[in-house]
């Protein structure tokens, strides 16, 4: 092993964890509140719209005709969000809305403007009108003096309203707002899928009188233009797509204003604070996605009581900020961000010159293990300390790949947005998203680097309970001259652990 899990600072962090969440306090969300300054120990009830936002066509951008990466395709990738991330943001500010987050091709907003039980119904049709002018402002191929035009973003947009709770999670500047309950969950599901449009689950058309037969899927039926334009008229925004234009004309951006270096590894200092257009950093590393799974069904079983929306708050700040932890204290590693329950992180290891894929891939697969064993932990003393019904329900699902990785922000200066991505980190998420909570998946060019010890752990490049007692045994076994003993032990069936219904914040091909 590279590096060891630290099962005493794991105990203490925990321990600390659940001490700062003893008492939780839930607040109606009644006014104007920053998100990011929400305590960690308390959370607001909102009624409101959500509305998640996802860019369809990100692999074409990232990859040449041949389907390869260069770093071309990347400036090209990053240039093409960053003005699609500014339209979009100029938007939601315009009409009072929440910017969430954005995380590579999706962005989450929430529409709680005007206030209100009896104000739905005018909620949803400004979603609606915010959707549409959001379609229609980067739906066009923009021109550039000089340069190679930006590329038209295809989108879908997914719509749902109902109570959700906004908490906080993180440290010092990395605070990552969260929004928590079914409209959250439902709208990211009807964002995903092939075809274009406005998809508006059952709930949200019961509010505006456009409800559908109960029989229908409404992740398969989009908005029609007609119905588009009753909303649009209802709302009566004061913004078209021609200001939305103005507004980005004078911040174009051409392909030699972003350049690329590399950073030294490892990447647990890296600063994403630093990093802008002629900082960026681009160079082989491995992508981790570990999602909590079963938490969505979780939420929606405790967020009717008080105890229950406490549980909640609980339950996620403990398991996010260990899982942080572990993967940033005792493997070195950066968390890029969470995604809801869900956390995005880097391993490299190597020198600034080169990145040495072989122990990278090691030590991911070390991380993730540590990764699993800290959220084992974590399940044990939330239910000891707080007897929260269903937490031991509760999984973790994982995916990793290797591959080029570019790092920056995207946006204006003062209202960026982290940004890592390349084709390995939408390949860790589709590895993560077919894994039920017991299950890690290897990418296939991260498996292609993995040490012959830790093979054997794997079947189907997939992994049955993977914690940092299989790795250490998997090390003990060599050193004994006996690794066949772990490959007896870790057959895979896959049938049990391989989950093919699609999660919220993974991307349909």
């Amino acid at each position: 092993m590279y590096y060891k899990w630290n099962k005493s600072r794991a105990e203490d962090h925990i321990d600390s964890l659940c001490d700062a969440v003893e008492e939780v306090t839930i607040k109606e969300y009644t006014r104007d509140k920053n998100l990011s300054s929400i305590k960690v120990n308390e959370a607001y009830s909102m009624n409101a719209v959500h509305l998640y936002v996802d860019i369809l066509n990100l692999e074409r951008i990232l990859t040449t005709e041949n389907g390869t990466e260069s770093p071309t395709t990347h400036k090209r990738a990053i240039r093409f969000f960053d003005s699609h991330v500014r339209a979009i943001k100029y938007i939601l500010d315009r009409t009072d809305s929440i910017f969430v987050d954005f995380h590579n091709q999706r962005l989450h907003a929430v529409i709680a403007k005007p206030y209100g039980d009896e104000s739905e119904k005018d909620r949803v049709n400004k979603a609606i009108a915010i959707a549409d002018l959001i379609i229609e402002s980067v739906k066009q191929k923009r021109e550039v003096d000089g340069d190679e035009a930006i590329e038209a973003a295809d989108i879908r947009i997914g719509i749902d309203t109902g109570l959700a709770l906004a908490v906080n999670n993180g440290r010092r500047s990395n605070r990552e707002p969260l929004f928590l309950g079914d409209p959250a969950n439902h709208a990211a599901k009807h964002a995903f899928g092939n075809d274009l449009g406005i998809y508006l689950t059952n709930n949200a058309r019961d509010v505006i009188g456009l409800s559908l037969d109960k029989t229908k899927d409404t992740k398969k039926v989009k908005l029609k233009s007609d119905e588009i334009e009753t909303s649009k008229t209802a709302a009566d925004l004061d913004l078209t797509c021609e200001d939305v234009m103005n507004e980005l004309k004078n911040n174009d951006k051409k392909l030699n204003d972003f350049s690329f270096s590399r950073t030294t590894p490892p990447l647990k200092d890296l600063d994403f604070d630093d990093l802008y257009y002629k900082s960026a950093k681009r160079q082989e590393i491995v992508s981790i996605y570990a999602d909590i799974d079963g938490f969505t069904k979780f939420v929606s079983a405790n967020i009717c009581s008080d105890d229950g929306k406490k549980n909640i708050v609980r339950a996620l700040h403990v398991l996010r900020s260990e899982m942080d932890a572990t993967l940033s204290n005792d493997y070195k590693g950066r968390r890029v961000r969470f995604i809801g329950d869900c956390l995005h992180g880097l391993i490299c290891e190597g020198s600034h010159i080169q990145t040495d894929e072989n122990k990278s891939v090691d030590v991911a697969t070390e991380a993730v293990a540590g990764v699993r064993s800290s959220f084992n932990m974590s399940l044990n003393k939330l239910h000891d300390n707080f007897a929260i019904d269903g937490i031991k329900d509760l999984g973790l699902a994982i995916g990793y790949e290797i591959g080029d990785v570019s790092l920056t922000r995207v946006g204006k200066r003062n209202d960026t947005s982290r940004y890592a991505i390349g084709i390995s980190t939408i390949e860790s998420e589709d590895a993560q998203k077919v894994c039920k909570g017991n299950a890690t998946k290897i990418g296939t060019v991260a498996y292609e680097n993995l040490s012959d010890k830790y093979k054997g752990l794997f079947s189907s490049q997939i992994a049955v309970d993977l914690t940092y007692d299989s790795i250490k045994s998997a090390d003990q076994a060599v050193e004994n001259g006996k690794d066949d003993t772990v490959k007896k032990s870790s057959l895979y069936e896959s049938a049990p652990h391989v989950n093919t219904d699609f999660k919220a914040h993974a991307k349909f091909k």
